[in-house]
């Protein structure tokens, strides 16, 4: 912003407003000049600070939550994921509330409330120790104890882990940020609904359908962060906030997204700079961007957009053939549904 602000020309300037003393390198007058000339500078150097506190971005740092604030709008913390666990043991074993059991990867959950085993067997719901998406683990995953506990001989969730959500990225609030600048929100217009459902943890994009079935209804169609379709608890969630928050007579239903699976197989010839197993991470990698970032905007999957991804990873220098969903056309996607990365393999 002040690039050509410099220790050295703040000095020029100010020294070429002095003729009625001597101003030569090591003068008395050119020594004062300079520490001056460096303090000066510094303030410049600080005002390019105000620009990303001003017009915020995804670098703003803390600046990012503050400036949001000033609007009432607030950085989703993200949830915990809960499960249910089976303990079997000796009757009359006592699992105290709060007690840890863990993932073989180390995941931690907390017992909700003290539980008995009788007949050999209990049941009781776990909370993970911390937000996150990372904690919605399969069934049969929660099966250690943190610390041993004398009678409980087996613990397992016979159900997956839901519910978990990450806390909103730096990305996602400054977007809702400038949705919310640019996109006025007024009387339940469009805008106010999709406002209403991004401000539900776990939902990163809405598709909103006014009159969706005749008047006074609304449609909306939510995914989560990733573009992916959400838990039944998020769109239970999403819809009790906008009843909350709607104008009155207005009738909502709100839904997830389905999933198109996107099932991709290539066979390409490459170069000694790269291998099969990268151009295949690679290629999934772009592809898997590619479908997020149509989600919700675009209804047709572009054919010769996937060979133009293939085609432009380093080291693939060509290919005999290219297939998606065992097909050489494009792809024709329904309004209620997004495309979800399925298979890539590459040969």
């Amino acid at each position: 912003m002040f690039e050509d602000k410099t220790p050295e020309s703040i000095k020029a300037e100010i020294l070429s407003d002095i003729t009625a003393a001597d101003t030569r390198e090591g003068s008395y007058t050119n020594n004062l000049v300079s520490p001056t000339a460096t303090q000066i500078w510094k303030v410049y150097d600080g005002i390019k600070a105000v620009v990303p506190i001003v017009y915020i971005d995804e670098t703003s740092g803390e600046y990012i939550d503050k400036r949001c604030a000033e609007r009432g709008i607030i950085r989703k913390p993200g949830t915990k994921a809960h499960a249910v666990l089976t303990f079997t043991g000796t009757d009359g074993t006592v699992i105290p509330a709060g007690t840890i059991f863990l993932t073989l990867d180390g995941l931690e959950y907390e017992t909700a409330a003290a539980v008995t085993i009788a007949a050999g067997t209990e049941i009781i719901t776990v909370n993970a120790v911390e937000v996150g998406e990372v904690y919605n683990v399969a069934a049969g995953s929660i099966t250690n104890q943190y610390n041993s506990i004398s009678g409980l001989s087996v613990v397992t969730n016979v159900a997956a882990a839901v519910g978990g959500t990450n806390a909103e990225t730096d990305e996602s609030l400054v977007m809702r940020y400038y949705d919310y600048l640019q996109k006025p929100a007024t009387s339940g217009n469009i805008h106010h609904y999709e406002q209403w459902a991004l401000e539900v943890d776990g939902v990163g994009a809405v598709k909103v359908t006014p009159l969706a079935s005749g008047n006074g209804t609304v449609g909306i169609l939510i995914v989560g962060a990733t573009k992916q379709p959400v838990s039944s608890e998020i769109v239970t969630n999403c819809a009790a906030y906008i009843e909350e928050n709607r104008p009155i007579g207005a009738t909502v239903t709100v839904a997830s997204a389905s999933g198109l699976t996107i099932n991709v197989t290539a066979t390409v010839t490459i170069s000694g700079i790269t291998t099969k197993a990268a151009v295949q991470t690679a290629f999934a990698s772009a592809l898997d961007a590619y479908l997020k970032s149509i989600a919700f905007s675009t209804y047709t999957l572009l054919y010769s957009h996937i060979l133009y991804l293939l085609l432009g990873i380093d080291g693939v220098t060509d290919y005999s053939a290219l297939t998606v969903n065992s097909g050489t056309a494009n792809i024709t996607i329904a309004a209620d549904k997004v495309p979800m990365l399925g298979t890539v393999v590459v040969s």
